[in-house]
């Protein structure tokens, strides 16, 4: 996690309470130039997205606050480095994740879809 938000411009935020940690948030950013990704070019306008790779709050913070304290930092630090788009993946299970979200103004863009083969 460390690693991949130093190689790739990205940042790691750490909400604490009473000298113990209660959540954290990870981002990275993914900086899409034209002549890098050929199938990425010819769908896509070049763009820069901060990627959410993490945010986790203890269950019993839940609600409190700290879960949007530390997207609101994360989504400044991408607007500093000029992102065009806060982006992340939710499991479709997660429901009070997905509700989170979307009160935050996230949309859901697309679905994965998959099977087991074994």
């Amino acid at each position: 996690m460390i690693d991949d938000s130093e190689d790739m411009d990205g940042a790691i935020y750490v909400a604490e309470e009473n000298g113990q940690v209660v959540g954290f948030i990870q981002g990275v950013i993914i900086d899409h130039q034209p002549g890098q990704d050929t199938v990425f070019d010819a769908v896509h306008a070049p763009r820069k997205d901060g990627w959410i790779g993490l945010l986790y709050v203890e269950p019993e913070q839940r609600g409190s606050g700290i879960g949007r304290a530390l997207l609101d930092e994360m989504k400044r630090y991408f607007q500093s480095k000029n992102c065009d788009t806060l982006r992340l993946k939710v499991l479709s299970s997660n429901q009070r994740a997905i509700t989170f979200y979307e009160k935050y103004g996230l949309t859901a863009r697309e679905v994965e879809m998959i099977t087991k083969l074994r």
